[in-house]
This record gives C-alpha cells, structure tokens and sequence, in this order.
C-alpha cells in the first residue's frame, strides 16, 4: 500500500526559458513523429473559474490531468482534469465510489479550447 501523502505543494515552477525547452521538446518529437505543425494538439486552456469549483471539492489538495482521446476527426486531444485527495484518490463518484452522485455532474473538467486553434502564444 502506499503510504505517500499529496500535501498541495507538489510540482515546481519554472523558468519561461525551461517551459519553453519543455514544450520545444514535445513539439519537435511530435514532429519526428511524422506530425506536422498544426496536426497535433499542443495545449488545452481552462478557465479560473472552472479549475476552482475543483479544487474547492471537500478534501481536494491538487489536480490531476489524465491525457485523453475524443471520438472526433479533428485535432482533438484532450485533456481531463479531477481533484484529487490528500491519499491520492481521484475525488469523482467513478474512482471513489460515491454512488449516489448525480450522473454528468462536475467530477471532472474537460474540453478546453486546443491550440493551436485558439491560442495566441
């Protein structure tokens, strides 16, 4: 079992100059890939508001993003985002059991305007 706590202070903040490797790197392996610029989904946006009622879920200490795939032909990789829990559990009634949650609620965030349709870097 593992016994790690998430405390809120997890990840680290960086330079533009090291965000910009970061996401350089993505892109260029993306592009060894066979991918053309534009193709590919580079980033996904979410409003304050939205990230908010999340991390205001009863026990929430972060956020975790999962890498998803629509069902649509367009560029349209995405990302969903959940609270999480001091104990690292997925605060969402599908991971944590809370079955009486209604269905289609606020357990999880996604669907973001993608760039590079709708960004301005």
């Amino acid at each position: 079992m593992n016994s790690y706590k998430f405390t809120g202070e997890e990840g680290k903040f960086v330079s533009a100059t090291s965000a910009s490797k970061l996401t350089e790197r993505y892109q260029n392996t993306q592009k060894e890939n066979k991918q053309k610029s534009g193709t590919f989904t580079e980033a996904q946006f979410f409003g304050n508001k939205q990230l908010e009622k999340l991390m205001k879920k009863e026990g929430c200490v972060g956020l975790r993003f999962y890498f998803a795939k629509t069902e649509a032909k367009e560029i349209c990789d995405q990302l969903v985002v959940v609270a999480v829990d001091a104990n690292g559990k997925d605060l969402t009634s599908a991971r944590i059991g809370l079955k009486d949650m209604p269905a289609g609620g606020d357990d999880a965030l996604t669907d973001g305007p993608c760039c590079p349709s709708h960004c301005t870097p």
